[in-house]
Parts: structure tokens; C-alpha cells; sequence
């Protein structure tokens, strides 16, 4: 396991919020329950990186994300490189199964953006139970 692989793996295990965390390959999963899960894709030399919430129960074919920020520059969509903070974003999937994408501070660096993840994980699980 690699640096990076252990210290976010430790403290996905030690937010109480996951069931349980994997590494996985090349990325770590930590699972929220039986259908929804964290995927965390980081790569250390170019600071890439994605991090998903995937919820299996969506009804659209293929792409199962919820939310999530990542780096991609999604070239299908031209109105994310109009942001600001492009091709840095924050994309989420809006009731009629479209992507929605705002600005974002995150840039890849996991060891400080990790905790905000998990602290907007929760709180939109949470908003989204009510």
C-alpha cells in the first residue's frame, strides 16, 4: 500500500461514517452501505484525482455517480470551462439524471481535502434522507 493509500484509508476507517474501506486496485472504496460508496482515484506524481459518491439504485444506464469533484475536463460539456476554477469542479446529478457543475477549491490534494469530503458526504446523505 502506498503512502497515500494508507493515511486516507485511516482516516475514512476512523470517521465512523463508512461501513467499510478498501483499497481496491489503484483506488480506495469506502462503503457508506450495501449500494452507495466513496471511490477515491488519486494519482500522487500529477496530483489527478476523483472523488465519487456512487449510489448502485440510480436508475441511469451507465455513470452511477451521485456527486463528486474531480479534474477531468469533461469535454462534452463546454459550459464547465466556462468555471473559474476549471478544470477543477464539483458535479452533481440533478433529478432528471443531468450533471450539474460548480466551482471548486479542491486540487488534488488529498491529505486536505479529504476530510471535506467526508464532512459533505455526510451532511448531503443526511439532507437527502429527509
Amino acid at each position: 500500500m502506498s503512502i497515500w493509500h494508507a493515511s486516507i484509508v485511516r482516516i475514512l476507517r476512523e470517521s465512523g461514517l463508512f461501513s467499510n474501506v478498501e483499497l481496491m486496485g489503484g483506488k480506495v472504496r469506502a462503503f457508506l452501505n450495501l449500494t452507495q460508496f466513496l471511490d477515491i482515484h488519486f494519482d500522487p506524481t500529477t496530483t489527478s484525482y476523483s472523488y465519487a459518491v456512487i449510489d448502485l439504485t440510480l436508475s441511469h444506464a451507465g455513470d452511477k455517480r451521485l456527486f463528486g469533484w474531480d479534474d477531468f475536463p469533461h469535454p462534452d460539456y463546454a459550459a464547465l470551462t466556462s468555471l473559474a476554477s476549471y478544470p477543477h469542479h464539483f458535479q452533481e446529478r440533478l433529478p432528471d439524471g443531468k450533471w450539474q457543475f460548480s466551482e471548486s477549491a479542491f486540487r488534488g490534494d488529498i491529505e486536505n481535502e479529504i476530510e471535506e469530503v467526508i464532512r459533505f458526504t455526510e451532511n448531503r446523505l443526511q439532507t437527502k434522507d429527509r
